[in-house]
């Protein structure tokens, strides 16, 4: 599964940056009110940051973070900016972390933001390391969910805070044992495309948390601050901009722009009829 997900990325990564920029996320959004999906990127950090009660003072902030699942580095060079902080980005795409270097020494932060190519399971990092673990939409591409998170734990500082984002499905009702046939169909067509393994719902990731160790974990479903992202994100696609990068990239490009058009009015669809859901978890490491 590993190797899918990096030649996925590797070959879809010129489409990927023209159409969601630096940050390869959700954006957040007030109800009813669309906006620019890049500013909403933006927002979405911010919001969970301060949902997780990541701390902003000089004493108290974090000045080691590890950008799991880091894509061209955009998050890793913000949450750096934003804390002074040296940070660490990971990502199994050759290509995403050759692009999120070239980006980081052509803006002067090399020097704080690091990356380099590492499987989430398995994190050439020591105990310990990191005030801040941060996981933005990055586990729903690993099976063993349980082994991601205990993984963060380990290198979080005693009194660090591991913060996960992801994408789920809804929660199953009493006497329910899977989806429905048409939800189940509906997510099928989502992992076939991207590679994803099975997904879990969102109360599972406090479970997760607790059995990698994790105390005073909090999890939420914020389905409702990404609503509009999905339909923003696909008429991106079809902006002039939008158009004339795809058009000058060559048909390989463009192939794969056609497919993302055509599964983003998927993920539009699951997530606004309520078969997928949109989980943020934190919880800290124990002193």
């Amino acid at each position: 599964m590993a190797g899918e997900i990096e030649e996925f990325y590797d070959e879809g990564c010129v489409v990927y940056e023209a159409v969601w920029g630096e940050h390869m996320h959700s954006g957040y959004f007030e109800a009813g009110k669309p906006g620019d999906f890049r500013v909403a990127q933006v927002r979405m950090i911010e919001e969970v940051l301060s949902w997780a009660g990541v701390p902003n003072d000089e004493q108290s902030r974090p000045r080691d973070i590890l950008d799991v699942g880091c894509g061209f580095g955009g998050t890793s060079r913000y949450l750096s900016k934003k804390y002074s902080a040296n940070v660490k980005g990971i990502a199994l795409s050759d290509y995403e972390i050759a692009r999120a270097k070239a980006i980081a020494r052509a803006e002067g932060v090399s020097d704080k933001v690091t990356f380099q190519v590492a499987n989430a399971l398995n994190q050439p990092f020591e105990d310990g390391q990191f005030d801040l673990v941060w996981c933005m939409e990055c586990a729903v591409h690993i099976e063993d969910k349980l082994k991601l998170v205990q993984e963060m734990a380990r290198v979080t500082k005693p009194g660090g805070r591991v913060v996960l984002v992801s994408w789920c499905h809804r929660e199953l009702k009493p006497g329910e044992t899977s989806l429905k046939k048409h939800e189940q169909a509906l997510l099928d067509k989502i992992c076939a495309a991207y590679f994803f393994p099975p997904w879990c719902a969102t109360s599972e990731y406090e479970t997760l948390a607790r059995n990698a160790g994790l105390q005073e974990v909090k999890v939420e479903d914020w389905t409702r601050h990404m609503l509009p992202y999905w339909g923003l994100l696909t008429g991106q696609l079809f902006t002039l901009g939008g158009a004339f990068k795809l058009l000058t990239s060559g048909w390989a490009h463009m192939r794969t722009s056609l497919s993302l058009a055509y599964h983003f009015f998927y993920m539009d669809k699951g997530f606004k009829n309520g078969t997928f859901k949109y989980a943020v978890v934190v919880g800290k490491k124990e002193l």
